[in-house]
């Protein structure tokens, strides 16, 4: 008994099977998490090791250069990229997308433990990482006030910060334009040579007058009691009269020679929110959870909790919140769903003309959406925007079984047996091998996905588990509750309306144009194959001008623009160039909102700022964001002393949003930073490629101390002497610890340094006096002389060698803005200097690699079931003449609607190759049926073509229909969906029309041929 029998049968279970593929939906999709893409975990390791004080020349050679040798050798590594600042180094390793991330951090913290004795004895042991990529705020706020930036901070750290973490799925909370409390002694130099104290009596004094040790416990015969030794000051008042020096006996206490005051950090961090200072407050959810679930819960406690116990005059916003576009995103994948639903539904009425036919296909459509949407949940996966463009096709394809089923049971009902149980039996029968077919090829094209490796394979994972099951789901459905429906519900009547005859008409002459043109490719068979291969050969016109990149700028409504002011700037003078940026962007009434920092990083440069960008929702604006970067980065590069880019949000976390992304590497330093200010200039002329950012710094002002080491030892004094009065004075030091009693729980910096404007040029150093030997002061300048020179603030690598990074945002698309880069190199570059893509355009060749790989692999695993399926080594090729006109097809319309060559788009094209293929399969199963029944070739093909026709127009229209809505550019993501459904339906077009002419005449050709061939072979063995 076969499924279609056994569900007309006993239609209870039939219904009952179906309904729990509902049930398992329905609970599955209240549980789903939404996030805008698939979960990627990219293994990165960092690897950050302090040495207070050492220039980035030093780090570089002493801990970089160390520790990147050694971890060379760790398998599986694709990039490892470094960065040496002042007294900080931090090296990212980037493997392949397969290696697991947990035996990364192992084999690395491995390597690195082997090279901990080569580290200088200061250094502090390095600190290796796992970092989540994706581990980036999703939601930014801003808290600020009539308050104090102290009192801001302290009730952001101690109140808001808390309370936030306790929120299911928050994993983090971090703190931007952070500048913690600190007790800071701002020493007066010309204070202290008059009383001559120097840099080691303060030193000594901290070290001996503010301290805290354990004093166990006085234990007596019953009793013990524990001895205190808190021996530090708790209150200012008591801190300003620590004695550190005795001069003509005399104290002089810390009061005399320094001004303390219970203030910040250094001045080396900004955040400001619409053109005021605060504090922001960046989310960072648990990975692979429900962002929208996760801002909602934090809206909530924000709303009830925290924002009414707000002290007076303060204020918290939200700056940036990412469940805005996902639940755009979503929403409007949902609503083409339902508009694709009624679109598909519509196109059946049409050709079935019945209302019945229609209810029964449409049950299809939720049945196997809920199946799917199981599918989603027990995979882990989330509702992203590659899940959800995956149901949306599966409108269009899920029905097609279906469509096959009930249409050949409907011409059944109404040509040969009226009697509606036989009917549905033998009419699912004759369609089952099709069907089932059909089904495997489509399945069969998503194999290769298994052996896809980059971003796009991690993708295209999540976008094929789900078409995959839904269609198989489809089929189950199409054999099973579509035949039981019809043997119950289906009517044929004879009476119909004035609707019905138009439409009759209409398909009647469509059947009669399709015999004539059908008769006259059979007539014609030569020129019908000649014309298709001038066609395939005409369409490479397609395939080189259409745009190529690796995905598509979505308008999400917020971009970040990158500042860099020249090396040696102050952080007021970037301030001030960061101003001339918010006031730019205030001029546009597109912007609501902005929030600017500065001294990000682990370097905290001073010279560099960032500002994030957020614009009026969609529907209050007229221009796209994709318009307004254009326009704003011609008016950034306007900015005098300062060079300023706009980019999108980065698609991975914690990069930089530009496209065009490469480094130039080499083994000297200083001629990779000539090759790259050259090459800077070269592809800054080209209009397509627009101004390039380069992250290389050379050229920071330093002052070297070079000592005179007889003088200094003739005075009874050491080298390092000379570098602690120069590092407490000028640089600052954090020399003890400080908390209140009772306090809040935290305890503070006492940091010691020169009182700001103390030191503001080279002379000034003289202020600097050390003790010698005998008592006496000894000026800095007599034992030690100070040279001004240019070095690096920040030293790079890429790959272990030098590297400078460069950015960029082209007009031109990506594939043709790599070509020019690399055509300009090739020029340019010498012998051991090489160019290497990062970021997107990297990911793009490797993109074009894979996608080549899955096309190649899909059309032989096509072959393959179709060659199993229908017993046949050549029927399979005539069947897969369909795919290139499909193709075809897809090139055309992405070019023809200004579209690029992207993921999304190619993800399309592979679709394609299954999708068309379903339409050969109808024509040739039902034409070898008839050959068997002992009809000749092209009456065969003459009586099942036509026959064939109304499901091939059916199953292409509702695909086209369903995606419709997604190709017309509405709504949020239209920017990715559009390339993918415009790719689907230019190739379903396409392949539609020419199949249904192209591949009869195929068929008569080969099959004469064959016919003919075993003719002969037949008469020369009977001779």
């Amino acid at each position: 008994m076969t499924l279609p029998e056994l569900s007309v049968k006993r239609h209870v279970l039939a219904f009952m099977l179906s309904a729990v593929l509902v049930l398992f939906g329905y609970i599955s999709y209240q549980r789903i998490g939404m996030d805008r893409f698939p979960q990627i975990e990219f293994p990165v390791v960092s690897i950050s090791t302090t040495l207070k004080g050492a220039n980035p020349d030093i780090v570089d050679a002493s801990i970089t250069n160390v520790i990147e040798t050694s971890i060379n050798s760790v398998p599986g590594i694709e990039h490892i990229q470094s960065t040496s600042s002042p007294g900080v180094s931090v090296i990212n390793i980037t493997f392949g997308l397969d290696k697991r991330v947990d035996v990364a951090f192992n084999e690395v913290q491995a390597k690195v433990n082997q090279v901990l004795r080569r580290l200088p004895k200061d250094a502090d042991p390095p600190v290796v990482a796992k970092v989540e990529t994706n581990a980036m705020p999703i939601m930014w706020l801003a808290l600020r006030g009539d308050r104090t930036q102290q009192q801001l901070n302290q009730y952001a750290v101690n109140i808001i910060k808390k309370r936030l973490e306790t929120i299911d799925g928050v994993g983090e909370v971090r703190l931007g334009g952070r500048r913690d409390r600190t007790i800071r002694v701002n020493l007066l130099p010309a204070k202290m040579t008059a009383f001559k104290v120097t840099a080691q009596d303060i030193n000594t004094a901290f070290a001996n007058e503010h301290v805290q040790l354990a004093g166990g416990f006085l234990v007596g015969q019953k009793t013990e009691n524990l001895i205190k030794l808190d021996l530090e000051f708790h209150r200012l008042d008591d801190l300003e009269k620590m004695i550190v020096a005795y001069r003509d006996g005399s104290p002089v206490r810390l009061r005399d020679i320094a001004e303390v005051e219970d203030g910040l950090a250094d001045y080396r961090q900004l955040a400001r929110f619409m053109g005021k200072t605060t504090v922001g407050l960046g989310i960072v959810k648990v990975t692979n959870t429900n962002t929208v679930a996760i801002v909602d819960a934090i809206k909530k406690r924000l709303e009830t909790e925290i924002i009414p116990q707000l002290p007076p005059g303060m204020t918290l916003n939200v700056v940036s919140n990412d469940a805005i576009f996902i639940n755009e995103i979503v929403n409007s994948l949902k609503e083409h769903l339902l508009e694709g639903t009624l679109l598909a539904s519509l196109i059946v009425w049409l050709f079935l003309r019945s209302m019945r036919s229609t209810l029964i296909i449409a049950t299809a459509i939720p049945v196997s959406l809920m199946g799917a949407v199981a599918v989603i949940y027990f995979f882990g996966y989330t509702l992203n925007s590659l899940t959800m463009l995956a149901l949306l096709l599966l409108i269009g394809v899920v029905v097609d079984d279906a469509i096959v089923v009930l249409e050949n049971i409907f011409r059944h009902r109404e040509e040969i047996d009226a009697d509606p149980v036989t009917a549905a039996v033998n009419g699912s029968h004759e369609v089952m091998f099709a069907v089932i077919a059909a089904t495997l090829s489509l399945v069969s094209i998503f194999a290769p996905v298994i052996f896809m490796g980059g971003i796009i394979g991690q993708f295209f994972k999540s976008f094929a588990v789900v078409v995959t099951f839904g269609v198989l789901v489809s089929l189950f459905v199409s054999l099973t509750l579509t035949p039981m429906l019809c043997s119950r519900y289906l009517k044929v009547g004879k009476q119909h309306g004035r609707v019905y005859y138009i439409l009759d008409r209409f398909f009647h002459g469509m059947d009669s144009l399709y015999r004539y043109l059908l008769d006259k490719a059979l007539r014609h068979r030569w020129k019908v194959v000649a014309l298709t291969l001038v066609t395939v050969v005409a369409s490479s016109y397609f395939f080189i001008n259409v745009g190529k990149t690796f995905v598509p700028e979505e308008d999400e409504g917020r971009f970040l623009i990158n500042l860099r002011t020249p090396l040696g700037s102050s952080i007021e003078y970037t301030d001030s160039r960061l101003r001339m940026v918010e006031k730019l962007l205030f001029s546009h009434k597109e912007i609501v909102t902005e929030f600017a920092l500065i001294g990000l990083g682990n370097a905290g440069q001073v010279n560099q700022g960032m500002v994030v960008v957020r614009m009026a929702p969609r529907g209050e604006r007229k221009i796209k964001q994709q318009d307004v970067i254009p326009v704003i980065r011609k008016e950034l590069a306007q900015i005098p002393g300062a060079r300023a880019f706009a980019a999108p949000y980065p698609m991975v976390g914690g990069q930089r949003g530009e496209p065009l992304q490469f480094v130039i590497n080499g083994p000297n330093l200083d001629e990779v930073g000539r090759l790259a200010k050259s090459l800077q200039q070269t592809l800054s002329a080209d209009p397509g490629l627009g101004r390039m950012d380069l992250d290389l710094q050379l050229d920071l002002p330093q002052l070297v101390l070079d000592p005179d080491r007889t003088r200094i030892a003739s005075a009874g004094l050491t080298t390092q002497d000379v570098a602690l009065a120069l590092n407490l004075l000028s640089g600052g030091v954090d020399i003890a610890k400080f908390n209140d009693v009772p306090g809040d729980g935290q305890r503070y910096d006492i940091r010691v340094k020169a009182k700001d404007g103390e030191f503001r040029q080279p002379s000034d150093l003289n202020k600097v006096y050390l003790r010698s030997r005998d008592g006496s002061l000894v000026r800095l300048d007599t034992v030690a002389n100070v040279k001004q020179t240019l070095g690096p603030a920040v030293i790079g690598r890429f790959d272990l060698q030098y590297a400078a990074t460069f950015y960029g945002s082209p007009t031109i698309p990506l594939g043709d803005a790599v070509s020019k880069v690399k055509a300009a190199t090739a020029e340019m570059l010498p012998m051991g200097y090489t160019v290497k893509m990062i970021g997107q355009a990297e990911e793009f060749g490797k993109t074009m690699q894979n996608m080549i790989f899955a096309f190649s692999l899909a059309m032989v695993l096509l072959y393959m079931v179709l060659a199993s399926q229908f017993n046949s080594f050549i029927q399979p090729f005539i069947i897969m003449v369909a795919q290139p006109l499909a193709i075809i097809g897809g090139v055309m319309a992405l070019w023809l609607f200004n579209h690029t060559l992207n993921i999304y788009s190619m993800i399309g094209l592979v679709l394609l190759i299954g999708l068309v293929a379903k339409n050969s399969i109808l024509l040739v199963d039902l034409t070898n049926q008839r050959r068997k029944e002992g009809k000749g070739i092209d009456e065969a093909l003459s009586d099942a073509c036509p026959i064939r026709m109304r499901p091939v127009l059916m199953t292409s229209m509702t695909v086209i229909l369903a995606l419709l809505p997604a190709a017309l550019g509405l709504g949020a993501g239209a920017e990715t969906n559009g390339p993918l459904a415009v790719a689907v339906i230019g190739g379903m077009i396409t392949s539609t029309l020419l199949t249904l002419v192209v591949v009869p005449a195929v068929y008569s050709l080969v099959e004469s041929a064959l016919e003919r061939w075993r003719t002969r072979h037949l008469q020369m063995k009977e001779e």
